[in-house]
């Protein structure tokens, strides 16, 4: 009898371990697939600021080409391409825009100021005089490399920091009315 004894001591223990290592084992899966659901809307999240940044790199590029004339005044390059490209470039930084819910509110900020500097020299602008052009880049030499230097070292800050998505969420906050400054 012992030995029927043994035996049945040794099977209720195997099937109780048994149990209790199939409920723990499926605990453990559904933490572990809750976990791998949020690292990979983390990894959507990221993607999606990733390429926002990506967009307001390609911006940040076409202000960083300087040409010095012969009158010794610098300008951005961008202004001797004419109006038409001119008034491109305010297109697509106002659509830089439509990606501002993924990028940093202190580098939306600076975008909204670059974006009034270009507005007040689009106001300057008389159609058909890309010589103006060059001239009113060269006036707003100053301000638009200090914003578009501001930006680019806010864009390195951000891209540092790009994978703490929590610290980006809690930080961000509802902005009131924007206003977008486009002529043509």
């Amino acid at each position: 009898m012992d030995n029927i004894e043994f035996v049945k001591n040794v099977l209720s223990s195997t099937l109780v371990v048994t149990f209790f290592s199939t409920i723990l084992t499926l605990i453990f899966s559904i933490v572990l697939k809750k976990f791998e659901y949020k690292n990979e809307y983390y990894k959507k999240i990221l993607d999606k600021r990733l390429e926002a940044y990506k967009f307001l790199e390609i911006q940040i590029a076409v202000l960083k080409n300087t040409v010095v004339d012969t009158d010794k005044q610098p300008y951005h390059m961008m202004f001797s391409y004419g109006e038409d490209e001119f008034y491109e470039f305010q297109r697509n930084l106002n659509s830089a825009f439509a990606y501002s819910i993924w990028i940093h509110q202190d580098t939306v900020s600076e975008m909204e100021n670059l974006n009034q500097i270009f507005f007040k020299i689009s106001q300057r602008i008389t159609e058909g005089k890309d010589e103006q052009l060059v001239e009113l880049g060269k006036e707003y030499y100053k301000d638009v490399a200090s914003s578009r230097i501001k930006m680019e070292d806010l864009v390195r800050r951000d891209l540092l920091n790009l994978h703490d998505l929590t610290k980006f969420m809690k930080g961000q906050k509802r902005r009131g009315m924007r206003v977008f400054y486009i002529d043509k």
